[in-house]
């Protein structure tokens, strides 16, 4: 029963891909098992995409700026600089983008604005850049932004080694085109969307095996890596630190396969966990034993110092157990400290007596 209302959980439309010959009949059991397989590798793809996304937007963005600065020192008396610098447009991917000149690329933009005004966010350079997405940001890698070719925006390929500096051939060093890093920066693109919506990361549609259903997973690790290591090779090392790539590695070997196939065997003898217990177990202790130092009833605040910083709180009389008037100067008391601010002090909230 316990296969079954998860399987019914999952939806039998979406499960039938596991059901696939590429994994030899694999039962109802080992299909589940393949499904936990293909989770854990999205978790293992997840930061390599994540240093993609930032890096990439923030290359762009700043070798864009500093082309804009070089023109300038190259166009302009030195003394003109710092006035031409500072009017420099960093929203230069907002305001180029028309619906006319580029509908797709406008749209991005305007949903990303009514985001941000939703979210109640300025719409700063920082804000914006951060709210476009993925596929916006790897849109802008295309030689349609070469020059001659899109009048409103030129990037490449003169921004090429600004923000790719070490995309180069790997047997003749050269230069890579921006239609190969375009090429692999839309199949990342399309691998992260496949993971955001729990497709199974190992299908192509020539896959015959096994071998090959894992190779791919490879191969798009590996692409990964690559772009990783063109715009900034010392990411890599994140990855290192957390040991991701000895993970996916480790995800990678035929044994992990066979043995994420054979877990589901046991599912009906596992407990279900419960949520409370869990909470109870896991949360941590966040509340201060402080005690107060000065009172105004008149004000309607105190003041207590945590025992556990010594760092000065401010505490509302709503945020006291009971009437404010009922403690006084030295009363030992526990409350939850909160980061908001009033004036200098943080805040003291749901203050009781200790």
């Amino acid at each position: 029963m316990t296969i079954a209302a998860i399987l019914d959980s999952i939806s039998q439309h979406r499960f039938a891909t596991y059901k696939s010959s590429v994994f030899n009949g694999a039962s109802e059991e080992e299909c589940l098992g393949i499904y936990l397989w293909n989770k854990q590798l999205a978790g293992a793809f997840l930061p390599a995409l994540q240093i993609i996304e930032v890096s990439l937007r923030n290359a762009i963005c700043a070798a864009k700026r500093r082309h804009e600065e070089t023109l300038i020192e190259q166009r302009a008396p030195a003394a003109d600089w710092p006035a031409l610098k500072s009017i420099i447009d960093d929203q230069w991917f907002v305001t180029v983008m028309t619906e006319r000149n580029n509908r797709d690329s406008w749209r991005a933009v305007e949903a990303a604005k009514s985001q941000l005004r939703k979210d109640g966010k300025p719409l700063t350079t920082e804000n914006l850049i951060a709210k476009l997405t993925f596929g916006f940001w790897v849109s802008m890698v295309n030689r349609d932004y070469s020059n001659g070719r899109a009048s409103y925006l030129h990037l490449w390929p003169h921004l090429v080694p600004e923000v790719f500096p070490n995309a180069l051939d790997k047997k003749q060093g050269t230069p890579l085109s921006v239609n190969r890093i375009s090429s692999d920066l839309r199949d990342i693109n399309t691998l992260r969307n496949r993971l955001s919506h729990h497709e199974p990361l190992w299908r192509s549609d020539r896959t015959y095996c096994v071998e090959q259903a894992i190779n791919k997973v490879v191969r798009d690790y590996h692409k990964c890596l690559d772009v990783i290591r063109w715009i900034n090779p010392s990411n890599l090392k994140l990855l290192s630190i957390i040991e991701n790539t000895q993970k996916m590695s480790e995800l990678c070997d035929p044994h992990a396969l066979w043995k994420n196939k054979k877990l589901p065997s046991g599912l009906p003898d596992i407990p279900r966990t419960s949520g409370d217990d869990w909470l109870a177990s896991a949360l941590l202790e966040t509340r201060h034993l402080g005690a107060i130092i000065s009172l105004d009833t008149a004000k309607g605040f105190a003041m207590i110092r945590s025992e556990k910083d010594g760092i000065k709180f401010i505490a509302q009389a709503g945020n006291f157990a009971g009437r404010l008037n009922a403690y006084t100067v030295g009363d030992r008391v526990t409350f939850e400290p909160e980061n908001k601010s009033a004036g200098r002090h943080p805040v003291a909230s749901a203050i009781k007596p200790a």
